[in-house]
């Protein structure tokens, strides 16, 4: 699954973005809750609430990492993810395709 995952604000017009391939566990996966409800073909936000267990399932979920190009993606989220726990105005969305 690829998804684009961008940090946003209100008006959508935060630039920070990075294309994931193959890390984000399937949808209904038990053992992440959160990131296995993120639409594989539709867009998914999440909050600066949400990032404490975000933050939690996505450490879990490196993991799943098997090459240099989706570590460097799995930065990039953790990143993105830890300036939204940070900021009430900023989102995280996940968009498939």
């Amino acid at each position: 699954m690829s998804l684009v995952v961008k940090l946003e604000d209100d008006l959508g017009e935060r630039s920070e973005w990075v294309m994931l391939h193959g890390v984000v566990p399937a949808t209904g996966h038990a053992d992440f809750r959160l990131l296995s409800g993120i639409d594989p073909f539709g867009k998914t936000v999440f909050n600066h609430l949400q990032m404490k267990v975000f933050l939690e399932e996505w450490e879990r979920v490196k993991d799943r990492v098997r090459d240099d190009s989706q570590l460097e993606a799995w930065d990039k989220v953790k990143h993105m993810a830890e300036t939204c726990r940070d900021d009430r105005d900023l989102y995280l969305r996940f968009v498939g395709n």
